[in-house]
Parts: structure tokens; sequence; C-alpha cells
């Protein structure tokens, strides 16, 4: 295995990662490079900079998916009237979605979030309705539904808990 090329090497699945898995370090890459070991468990317990998302995505048509990026940014600078978009399921449990209202309407226009399969009941139809500039949402997917765990100025109605 010595000889092995890391790029040769088999990649590990999803549901086999665990924290005590081993990573290839090279620290001081600039200086005098040494190879080193962590464990994934080490790595997100001590991260040595700011964390920035790389998966946003800006809507701005009933057309425009919500669920596939970790953020989206609703923009209605453009908007006529009110925009209809539909949150479906998530992909992932455990998967954190963040929406924001990125631009200020055009006018009175919001953007109605449809949230398919929302809190305790799969049957809830249940909107999140953003209209002013900076209103968000963060939600968590529990495998069948997004529950909200955090919000901002937004006005949501939600299905009671039973």
């Amino acid at each position: 295995m010595a000889d092995k090329k890391i790029s040769a090497l088999a990649a590990v699945s999803d549901s086999s990662i665990t924290a005590d898995d081993l990573l290839h370090i090279v620290e001081n890459p600039g200086g005098t490079p040494v190879n080193k070991k962590m464990t994934i468990g080490q790595l997100f317990e001590n991260i040595p900079t700011h964390l920035a998302i790389d998966d946003i995505t800006t809507v701005t048509a009933a057309s425009d998916t919500l669920a596939t990026s970790f953020a989206t940014a609703i923009d209605l600078s453009g908007a006529t009237a009110n925009v209809q978009f539909t949150l479906g399921s998530g992909t992932n449990v455990g998967q954190i979605k963040v929406i924001w209202a990125a631009t200020e309407p055009a006018a009175s226009w919001n953007a109605n979030i449809q949230v398919t399969s929302f809190g305790p009941s799969a049957s809830a139809a249940t909107n999140i309705v953003l209209s002013t500039i900076g209103e968000s949402v963060v939600l968590i997917w529990s495998g069948t539904h997004w529950f909200p765990i955090a919000d901002s100025g937004l006005t949501a109605s939600r299905p009671a808990i039973t």
C-alpha cells in the first residue's frame, strides 16, 4: 500500500465515514513539508479558519428549485406580483436549508414558499412568507419533514404539533 498514489486509492462510502477515520495531512507545505495524520473528528473540532458556503443559488421565479442547494437567496427586485415557490423534500437526514430575501421587492410583493412536508404532518401544506430584505428561515430535514430551527422577521403558518 505504501507504493500507491493517493489518487489511486478507493473512495470511502459516505455511510462508512466515522470520526476516527484518518486523513493524510501535509504540515507546513510552504516551508519544510512533513507528512502527518489526523482523524476526521480532530478536523471538525479544530477548524482553523472561517467556513464559507459555496452552495448558494439565487431564485427569482416560481419554477426555480429551492431544496437542492444549501442556501437560497430570493431576488424579487423584478417581481410584478407575489411569487409562489415550493420547497420539496430534502435529500439527506440532517440537511440544513437556509432561505433569505436577498433583495427588497420592487413593490409590496412577497415570496410565498409552500413547504410540502412541514413539521409533524406529512399532509400539511404550510407557507412561509418573505416580504422584506433580510427576512430568513433556517430549516432541518428529518427524513420526512422540514422543521424550522431559526427565523428572522418572517411570517409562517405552521401546522399544530399533535
